[in-house]
């Protein structure tokens, strides 16, 4: 639903975007990270005149914040539905659906061991206090929050590669983290690819390094796990290392990335984001 709304996007078919995006966010409530570059986008109508009339710095944010026609239909479009949605399964489900879709995730803290950097300071935290579990939990928001925000403004133009980078700062800062999080951004990563200015060495070594941090931390936390080992801080050290290895891969795709807007001047789409291409041979 993620990859099809950005196609719809590109597309410029609105309506059908916003209905899709509504339900990417009913469904798995992490998509709607991507709701201020769309809106951004929106707002430049495309790639219009907007950021061409503003002859300072205050005035081209502040023009780029002041809703177009196009934000306004699709954040109209997608609010009803969402909403819709949610009273439609609320009635059915009553509390208890608002409290596991959505509140669950504001208060959740998860103290057993997991991928994030945050499980055993919310489970040491927890034993001592629960206020101060509760602080660690929403403090871990912040570089969530600083992330997506400062992604989206540089880079909204660049839908691609923004999502791409969000979900990735994204899954890394969360303070819950395992394999299925991985899955929300490598379904992006084919879009970005050919623009990435990285060597087969470059590229490789990021590969291995991703991967073997994650066998560093599986082999602690399966000694824990099922042999009942005390050694609940190697897996949170494992954490750690997995942690920064993400930061590192973040920093090198930051870095190698060749960024050009989606749509050029001319309101037409200039980046072409092709999911697949039947291989043609000429005939004989």
């Amino acid at each position: 639903m993620v990859v099809g709304t950005l196609y719809l996007i590109l597309k410029k078919q609105n309506v059908l975007a916003a209905l899709l995006f509504a339900l990417a966010v009913h469904t798995k409530t992490y998509p709607i990270v991507y709701a201020p570059s769309i809106y951004l986008l929106m707002n430049e109508q495309y790639g219009l005149s907007y950021r061409t009339k503003a002859k300072t710095k205050l005035q081209y944010v502040l023009t780029l914040l002041w809703p177009s026609d196009i934000s306004m239909v699709f954040a109209a479009i997608g609010a009803f539905v969402t909403i819709g949605l949610c009273f439609m399964f609320y009635i059915m489900y009553g509390q208890i659906f608002l409290d596991e879709t959505y509140l669950y995730h504001i208060t959740r803290k998860d103290i057993q061991h997991n991928f994030s950097i945050y499980f055993y300071p919310l489970r040491i935290s927890e034993q001592l206090e629960p206020i101060f579990s509760s602080i660690i939990g929403l403090s871990a928001f912040l570089p969530q929050l600083g992330a997506t925000l400062t992604f989206t403004y540089k880079y909204y133009r660049d839908l691609p590669f923004c999502w791409f980078i969000i979900t990735l700062a994204f899954v890394t800062f969360n303070k819950v983290c395992t394999s299925q999080y991985f899955l929300w951004y490598l379904c992006l990563l084919p879009l970005i690819l050919p623009s990435l200015k990285l060597s087969i060495k470059e590229a490789s070594l990021m590969f291995v390094l991703w991967l073997a941090a994650q066998g560093v931390w599986f082999l602690p936390a399966y000694y824990y796990e099922y042999h009942h080992y005390d050694i609940l801080g190697l897996v949170w050290t494992a954490s750690l290392l997995f942690f920064w290895i993400n930061i590192w891969c973040m920093w090198t795709f930051l870095r190698s990335y060749q960024h050009s807007p989606v749509l050029d001047e001319n309101n037409q789409l200039g980046k072409q984001i092709v999911l697949w291409k039947w291989p043609v041979t000429k005939a004989d």
